[in-house]
């Protein structure tokens, strides 16, 4: 196991650290160095009836 530390506002990224746990498609985002990042949405709704927890 690697602890890869992060602070990048990624929804791979808890407690200081990179969570990724497979690999996923290469993002290429300019706005970060990491080819995985994937920008944390705000809001974010845990089923299906769109309302935020």
């Amino acid at each position: 196991m690697n602890l890869i530390l992060c602070s990048e506002n990624c929804k791979h990224q808890k407690d200081g650290y990179c969570c990724l746990e497979e690999y996923g498609a290469i993002t290429d985002v300019i706005s970060s160095p990491c080819a995985y990042f994937d920008e944390k949405k705000e809001g974010k709704t845990n089923d299906k009836s769109g309302k935020s927890h």
